[in-house]
């Protein structure tokens, strides 16, 4: 999967590097008087946007203007045609593995070789000259453009190499049910990336169940991570009874970043479940389990395609059984529309990954719910608690939204 994402985007880039070469060389080919009515036409768009009152002015004045102005908005569209080609090919050769320096240095090789071409190529057009100096502003778009992204892509592996803050919340309620006090430890979104200091943070936590709601480990990963996520389960076990529902990337069902595919669900591959089950968690899919006088109930994404919808008939039993019942479900969107309507006493959710960029107590984008998502953190209903998940499949990195443990004191009601 990740080969052919791989090549899509090589063939995306090699189209776009194709395009900005062909723009440059369009240019360069045009003679002295077309290439100067160019520059007057795209000089004059700009003047009527910056200069106040432009086209007010008398004729002769903004003349006057166009012409102050057209000498560095040439410069400034020579070194935009080259910051984008040595930007879209610095991003191409970062597709294949190798020593960063090199790449950098040889994308801002090949736009110098090439600016020096169409300078060449310019001299040969009819009524127009090489210039040295255009070939040093053309080459230092592709420096800054270049050192730019070298510099976000230091900063993104120094974001995902520096240990992550886990923040643990505590949200507390009150029941009739339950005749104990009871603590429950939510496990969202680890997406096959297993915090070392997670396991002591749930041993002192103390819970008496942990509750893994989806995303454990994507699906590319169950068989390339061998046997993290078993090894993880396992730990859990351990430390209290651990219950495991599927959420989409078990499933299969991700958009991997194009959020015009549609996905379809996957079988799981040969042996998931028995391995779970040798962990001694207990994987939940749409179905339901008596612990203790606790019913447990995971249900399963059910995103596939254009459809994101749980299994309504499995929704329908749990609702049905008597007691104290915890329902663990990866998607918080499925809340309102089907499960707000039942009397299940307990929904933990994951998924939204807290917004991932959160600003005065907001998420900014959540999958499947988009901009300025409703349901990223927090608190639904009085009964509906959202985690921000404790881990990333993406390589952006969080801001303002550190990644978080939940933990779920549930008292009896004081009679």
């Amino acid at each position: 999967m990740r080969k052919k994402r791989l090549i899509v985007l090589r063939i995306i880039l090699g189209i776009l590097i194709a395009l900005n070469l062909a723009v440059i060389f369009g240019f360069s080919g045009e003679n002295a008087a077309k290439s100067s009515q160019t520059s007057s036409t795209v000089t004059e768009k700009v003047a009527e946007v910056v200069v106040p009152d432009f086209e007010k002015k008398p004729p002769e004045e903004q003349k006057i203007i166009v012409k102050k102005m057209e000498p560095p908005i040439r410069k400034i569209a020579h070194f935009s045609e080259y910051a984008s080609l040595g930007a879209l090919i610095f991003l191409f050769l970062l597709t294949w593995d190798g020593i960063v320096v090199m790449q950098y240095s040889g994308s801002i090789g090949l736009a110098m070789v090439y600016a020096a071409t169409d300078e060449l190529h310019q001299k040969f057009s009819f009524g127009r000259a090489a210039s040295v100096l255009d070939m040093l502003i053309d080459t230092s778009g592709a420096l800054v453009a270049c050192s730019v992204l070298l510099l976000i892509r230091f900063l993104v592996l120094w974001a995902q190499k520096k240990p992550k803050k886990i923040l643990t919340t505590v949200y507390s309620f009150s029941a009739s049910k339950i005749e104990k006090s009871l603590r429950f430890a939510v496990v969202a979104d680890l997406h096959g990336r297993f915090d070392e200091r997670l396991p002591e943070l749930l041993r002192s936590a103390k819970p008496d169940a942990i509750l893994i709601p989806g995303d454990l480990v994507t699906y590319e990963k169950i068989a390339e991570d061998g046997d993290a996520p078993f090894d993880f389960l396992t730990v859990c076990a351990s430390i209290a009874p651990t219950y495991y529902s599927l959420g989409n990337h078990e499933c299969g069902a991700s958009r991997h970043g194009n959020p015009f595919a549609k996905p379809r669900k996957k079988e799981l591959p040969a042996g998931f479940a028995e391995r779970v089950a040798k962990t001694g968690a207990v994987l939940l899919r749409n179905e339901s389990v008596l612990q203790n006088d606790i019913w447990f109930c995971g249900l399963e994404s059910g995103f596939e395609g254009e459809k994101n919808a749980p299994d309504t008939g499995a929704l329908a039993k749990f609702d049905a059984l008597p007691g104290y019942r915890v329902l663990l479900c990866h998607h918080p969107e499925y809340f309102v529309p089907y499960i707000q309507k039942t009397s299940v006493d307990l929904v933990v959710c994951g998924h939204a990954h807290g917004g991932h960029w959160r600003f005065f107590g907001h998420g900014l984008y959540a999958p499947d719910q988009g901009l300025f998502p409703k349901y990223t953190s927090g608190v639904l209903d009085g009964r509906c608690v959202i985690s921000r998940g404790l881990g990333d499949h993406t390589c952006i990195p969080r801001i303002n939204n550190p990644r978080e443990l939940v933990l779920i004191d549930v008292k009896p009601l004081e009679k």
